[in-house]
Order: C-alpha cells, then sequence, then structure tokens
C-alpha cells in the first residue's frame, strides 16, 4: 500500500479492535463476516483496484490452501484442487494471470518512477 493513502497506525488501532470484536462474533455468519471484511477494507485506505486485488488473491490462496499446506507443489495443489472443484479451479486459472500481471504491472511502474527519479536526482 501506498504510505500517502495509508492511514495512520493511530488512526486504524481502534477500528480495527473494534472489527476483531465483531469478526469474533459473527463466527459462522457469512453475511456479518462479510459486513466485517466490509468495514476492514474502508478503514484500509485501498482504492478499488487494491481492494479487487487483495480480495482476488486472497480467494486464490484460499482455493489452492487445503492443497497447499498437505506438502504438495504449487501444481500438484492446483491439479488436488480441480479433482475436487473443477469449477474453482477454472476461476483460479482465470484469476491468477490477472493478478500477476496487475502485480508486475504494478512493479514495472514503482521501477520506472525510480529510475525516473534518479535521473532527475542526478541532475540537480
Amino acid at each position: 500500500m501506498n504510505a500517502r493513502h495509508a492511514p495512520a497506525a493511530s488512526q486504524l488501532a481502534l477500528p480495527l479492535d473494534g472489527a476483531a470484536t465483531s469478526l469474533a462474533q459473527c463466527v459462522g455468519s457469512p453475511d456479518a463476516l462479510r459486513a466485517v471484511l466490509t468495514r476492514l477494507l474502508d478503514l484500509s485506505g485501498l482504492d478499488y483496484d487494491q481492494r479487487v486485488e487483495l480480495l482476488g488473491g486472497a480467494l486464490v490462496a484460499e482455493a489452492v490452501r487445503p492443497y497447499w499446506i498437505s506438502g504438495h507443489s504449487p501444481r500438484a495443489a492446483h491439479d488436488l484442487l480441480r479433482r475436487h472443484d473443477g469449477e474453482l479451479a477454472d476461476v483460479v486459472e482465470t484469476l491468477s494471470p490477472v493478478l500477476l500481471a496487475r502485480a508486475e504491472a504494478r512493479d514495472e511502474a514503482r521501477e520506472a518512477i525510480n529510475r525516473l527519479e534518479a535521473l532527475l536526482a542526478a541532475a540537480r
């Protein structure tokens, strides 16, 4: 997250404590949990694209996690997911390249800005 858009830690502490309490109270209730997660996203200061990337990445990680934590390679974990839930594996296959491309584009943009800043600093 860009430091310019990140709320100060002191601004987040109390609301996050409240969100954690709310989270503990909504165990077993998808609607209540969704509300808490939405509130956490609101508090995060992330923009729309960052939220979508975060949630997409969480979906991919959560879909593969039960198979990956069993000591399988990423490929084997995905193959196991495919055998267990083909539709979810299709979603992971579709979403993963999009998330990777966005992350790479963000890294490339950051690197280009750093190089430009270095050039400007050297010209002074």
